[in-house]
């Protein structure tokens, strides 16, 4: 029996442990937790998120969507299409080998032009160093390759992103470069 008895106090004792661990968080320490995420929160996020950064982060996806329609488009019609850049206007079209700008489908009535100074979203945006092969613009072919690959920019005060178009395969790509 002093077996047992030793067995016994051995299960009172572990019982007595298990009774002491907490088994949640309390009311007070999940405030304190969500407390210290709201302010961190509130210093964090206004500083990689500005205005001028989701503008021209914006922009960068614009350009380089228009610019894949073009080259789709293209493909798609078997017929060159263009992306035109006018810097000094700051703005950009999608015209054909012939340099008639073409409708925007969902845009009913209008033709494909972006004007960055017009759209709220872009707003401080311009278009700056725009060279593919020493034009303004890229035209793509029937099998969507480029006239010639080339560079533009987009700058605010801050951020400065340049979009590439690669000569040969016509991939499209966006980075962020110093200056702003």
């Amino acid at each position: 029996m002093p077996r047992e008895g030793k067995m016994n106090q051995t299960i009172r004792h572990s019982m007595r442990r298990v009774r002491r661990m907490p088994r949640g968080f309390t009311l007070v320490e999940v405030l304190i937790v969500v407390v210290i995420i709201g302010i961190v929160g509130a210093i964090v996020v206004p500083q990689i998120l500005t205005a001028s950064t989701l503008g021209v982060q914006a922009a960068a996806r614009m350009v380089i969507a228009d610019l894949q329609f073009a080259q789709n488009d293209a493909i798609a019609r078997q017929a060159p299409r263009r992306v035109v850049f006018e810097s000094g206007n700051n703005l950009y079209r999608v015209t054909d080998a012939t340099n008639i700008t073409i409708n925007a489908a969902w845009k009913s009535g209008s033709n494909y032009v972006v004007d960055l100074d017009e759209d709220d979203r872009f707003q401080g945006v311009t278009l700056e160093n725009i060279n593919f092969g020493g034009n303004s613009l890229v035209e793509f072919d029937a099998l969507g390759t480029p006239s010639a690959g080339g560079t533009l920019e987009l700058v605010t005060d801050q951020f400065r992103f340049r979009i590439t178009v690669a000569p040969f395969t016509g991939r499209i790509t966006a980075e962020e470069v110093a200056g702003g």
